[in-house]
């Protein structure tokens, strides 16, 4: 296994300007030479954008892998000859992401600014994984020809469950706990135009598949992009005689700027009881952060002790719209109805 410290990629533009003409259709390229070079397929990740990606510019690199850290979020990408990647953020929510062994590699390259790419042997493909500037991972797969197999399987960690959206977004959970978010899927050919891509499950793993056209122009570049975030809610208090609780959602990595939560009071009339919902359901669309908080409240009749949880449900805008649900631990309150 060897690592080749690259140049900057905006370095390499011209020579594939050359090599891929962008301005009319061509057909397309069959050779996998065309991602012989680790030269190649950084290139072919910058001119597969239809806008240029953001990279971070702080990384700290060694010999087994890059990382990223800022405001809680830490982010890192193996280096050490597999394809791994990991975000944590506040030490309270991990999710880890690897390519599904499928050959055997060939190199595995770290570019200057963080990318790592890896060659299979005896394919027409190419991997390659990025830290964008606000910590999410970018995981890519390069296609060089027709050839090339059109479906990429990733792994997450054993406790990352995924599960398809109607968006074609993938939601993950955790214990049942919505924390992260697998955007809908992005690929484009070499002419910079987008290329139908989509998700399926299977068990634990993400499969990508690319459905490339006749006049398509390779190499193909799909893309899926993991953000990482969480959900959070207060116990269930009493404030000025009421039972009162709040739901709010912490960003992380996610691209979303806003969300819908709900914050539903349930109460246990007897200790043998299931729990039951009490009082209306508080409703907002907020940013992130625990400044900005969706509240529930139920005015106390008595103050005979009684058990009180809420549950809080966080769908994010354009992303997510996600049934389950964190549940708060419950408390024994001077409240009762």
């Amino acid at each position: 296994m060897t690592i080749h410290p690259l140049v900057k990629a905006g370095s390499l533009a011209l020579a594939l300007a050359i090599a891929l003409p962008t301005t009319s259709p061509v057909q397309a390229q069959t050779s996998s030479g065309l991602l012989e070079r680790p030269d190649d397929a950084q290139v072919a990740l910058d001119n597969s954008q239809s806008q240029p990606v953001a990279m971070p510019t702080a990384l700290d690199t060694s010999d087994e892998e890059v990382t990223w850290s800022r405001d809680g979020v830490v982010t890192s990408l193996s280096a050490d000859g597999s394809l791994r990647a990991s975000t944590s953020v506040d030490d309270r929510v991990d999710v880890g992401l690897s390519v599904t062994e499928h050959a055997a590699p060939k190199d595995l390259s770290v570019t200057t600014d963080g990318t790592t790419i890896m060659h299979r042997s005896g394919t027409e493909a190419a991997h390659a994984m990025q830290i964008l500037d606000n910590g999410a991972i970018s995981a890519s797969v390069l296609l060089a020809g027709p050839d090339a197999a059109k479906t990429t399987q990733y792994d997450f960690t054993e406790d990352v469950a995924p599960v398809l959206q109607k968006t074609g977004a993938v939601a993950l959970y955790k214990d049942d706990v919505l924390v992260g978010v697998v955007e809908q899927p992005v690929s484009h050919d070499a002419s910079g135009a987008e290329v139908d891509s989509h998700y399926s499950i299977e068990g634990n793993r993400l499969v990508q598949t690319v459905d490339p056209e006749p006049k398509s122009v390779y190499p193909i570049v799909a893309q899926a992009a993991v953000a990482v975030f969480y959900t959070r809610g207060d116990y269930v208090h009493v404030t000025r005689g009421q039972a009162s609780g709040h739901g709010w959602w912490i960003k992380g990595t996610a691209k979303a700027t806003k969300a819908k939560v709900t914050v539903q009071l349930q109460y246990k009339p007897k200790k043998t009881s299931s729990w039951n919902r009490r009082g209306k359901a508080g409703v907002k669309t907020i940013g992130p952060g625990t400044s900005k908080r969706a509240n529930a409240r139920m005015t106390c009749r008595s103050q005979a002790r009684k058990q009180w949880r809420s549950w809080v449900d966080v769908n994010l805008i354009g992303y997510l719209d996600s049934p389950n649900k964190l549940y708060t631990s419950a408390r024994t309150l001077k409240c009762t109805l």
